[in-house]
């Protein structure tokens, strides 16, 4: 399934959602203090978090969620399996409050 990860999420009254800082790809330096919420945002932090109930998740299982990571930023429209959109769903369930997390699932079903 092809996801457009340049999909502004909005708040409920439609404005879009803004996030914290918004970091230059190429040298790492901050460019300015928010940048809008997109589904390449909310689910790629999702995937690099740590959890508290997943403190002991394996490396090997940490490694794929960066690989997915790396492919959500890479492409605009990745296309992806089935267990990738399990995998984002459950993750921004846990990170993201109801707003987002009702968004991202809209997008992602």
């Amino acid at each position: 399934m092809k996801i457009d990860m340049t999909q502004q999420l909005t708040n409920l009254d439609g404005t879009p959602i803004i996030t914290g800082k918004q970091v230059c790809q190429m040298c790492g330096q901050v460019v300015s203090d928010s940048e809008p919420m997109t589904v390449r945002v909310a689910a790629v932090r999702a995937l690099t978090a740590t959890f508290r109930t997943e403190q002991d998740l394996p490396g090997e299982k940490k490694v794929e969620r960066f690989h997915l990571a790396l492919k959500l930023t890479d492409e605009d429209e990745p296309d992806l399996k089935a267990e990738d959109i399990v995998l984002i769903k459950k993750l921004t369930g846990m990170m993201w409050g109801s707003v987002v997390v009702g968004r991202m699932w809209a997008i992602l079903d």
